[in-house]
């Protein structure tokens, strides 16, 4: 990971990111795809300040709350933000962690994927951590997107909003699909998505498709299994 994704400033920026997604209901839109019923354990990579793991709280209070993030200064604040739901919060890479074996029913992560520096090691690992029967959904922002017709979404949805407020984030999420390689950002195509996805550990228990968060036509849902024995 490039060293400015662990920068106090990065988390700084993260917060405020974090508190205009919570605000848009993109966390609990993500919550609602995740199979939370029965679920004993999920884990958010790239938690941040761990307010995806509130929306699922939210909508499952008695799941194991997990999260893992390379930033300290993250894991810091999420830990003020979410810090009564009594969540488990590592610094780390899901590269290689200390889970034990098939320990999570659940994992999932909001544009954390693309900045993995080793994809496969990262989905091997995840395997790994997986209870058989367990789902894995990685929600990430993908190379073949009209970036225009993005935009233009999320002007629509920023219409109640101040013109400053919509212009910022019409230029961040701009910038960062045009430029973020500079700072790690690595988008890949559908069809390379799937065959990392297959070249993992799960193999042929893998999909890669086509879903618009907040009605913005930028993501796939990278979705992988581990299937009983």
């Amino acid at each position: 990971m490039p060293q400015f994704s662990q920068s106090r400033f990065a988390a700084w920026l993260q917060i405020i990111v974090s508190h205009r997604r919570e605000e848009s209901g993109l966390y609990a839109e993500i919550a609602g795809y995740l199979p939370l019923d029965d679920a004993e354990r999920v884990l958010d990579i790239g938690t941040g300040t761990g307010l995806q793991l509130r929306a699922i709280h939210q909508l499952q209070p008695s799941i194991g709350l997990f999260g893992i993030d390379l930033s300290s200064a993250a894991i810091d604040a999420a830990n003020r933000a979410i810090g009564d739901l009594e969540p488990d919060l590592k610094v780390g890479s899901i590269e290689k962690t200390t889970c034990p074996d098939d320990f999570f029913n659940i994992v999932t992560c909001n544009s954390s994927m693309s900045y993995w520096d080793n994809p496969l090691s990262c989905f091997n690992e995840i395997y790994r951590i997986l209870k058989p029967g367990g789902v894995v959904k990685l929600f990430e922002p993908h190379q073949d997107i009209d970036l225009e017709g993005a935009l233009d979404q999320i002007r629509e949805n920023m219409a109640d909003k101040s013109p400053l407020r919509r212009w910022g984030a019409v230029q961040l999420n701009k910038y960062t699909l045009e430029r973020g390689s500079k700072f790690g950002l690595n988008l890949y195509t559908r069809n390379e998505l799937l065959e990392l996805s297959r070249t993992s550990s799960f193999g042929v228990n893998s999909s890669v498709d086509q879903v618009s968060l907040l009605d913005i036509p930028i993501f796939v849902c990278i979705h992988l299994w581990k299937p009983n024995p």
